[in-house]
């Protein structure tokens, strides 16, 4: 059974070596929106922390165990907040945990999933896994006063990368995504081609809002 939360036994684990990767077969892009637009804080750390207790557990997979795993935190796009394997993560874990913080702030999806695209370029996975955990709202830098105001539904920016970068992925996870927003992100992967992808089976692809997310804590990664 995949962990619900990133617990002290878990925390307590330091591995003596962690193995050397020139090239991933498996890349796993952790996107969290960590800025204004996140208005219930708590729920969102609790789906963060259940989201990176699975990703952990991939360590227990061949295919996966030497994944190189990337998080971007929205509020601060334009760099990598962490990237290591799955063993790397349990003994980096609450390190990582307090680089997760929300602030009162930008939340930019743009900015934050080009630094994915680039960063995936760099590497060049065979394999990629994306999740984004928040509303999927976007703030984009800068965001005065007057900018700040943001109206739901809200269009997917065209510059949003997911749906590019989603052709190329095998599981894409959109948690704890605002009720508004569905629809808009259904119809910016069905421009792309990704609902397509889906529906043939080359990407398995789940867009959970807040109650949906909060009912599969446990199984958020598990596939369809």
């Amino acid at each position: 059974m995949i962990r619900n939360t990133l617990n002290q036994a878990t925390l307590a684990v330091a591995l003596a070596f962690s193995p050397v990767v020139t090239k991933a077969d498996t890349a796993v892009y952790l996107v969290i929106e960590n800025g204004g637009v996140v208005t219930d804080r708590e729920a969102a750390m609790i789906v963060t922390r259940a989201t990176l207790a699975e990703l952990v557990e991939l360590r227990r997979r061949r295919e996966t165990r030497d994944a190189i795993i990337t998080i971007v935190l929205t509020a601060s796009p334009t760099e990598v907040a962490w990237s290591g394997t799955p063993d790397q993560l349990i003994e980096q874990a609450q390190s990582v945990l307090n680089l997760i913080t929300f602030r009162n702030s930008c939340s930019d999806l743009v900015r934050a999933w080009e630094q994915v695209d680039l960063s995936a370029r760099i590497s060049r996975p065979d394999d990629m896994i994306l999740i984004n955990v928040g509303p999927f709202v976007h703030a984009g830098f800068p965001c005065g006063e007057g900018e700040a105001l943001i109206t739901l539904p809200q269009a997917v920016p065209a510059e949003v990368k997911l749906g590019e970068l989603g052709n190329h992925a095998s599981l894409i996870r959109l948690l704890n995504v605002h009720p508004d927003q569905d629809e808009m992100i259904v119809n910016d992967l069905e421009a792309s081609g990704v609902m397509e992808r889906a529906r043939g089976g080359m990407t398995d692809l789940d867009l959970l809002d807040p109650a949906q997310t909060r009912a599969r804590i446990g199984s958020l990664l598990e596939e369809r």
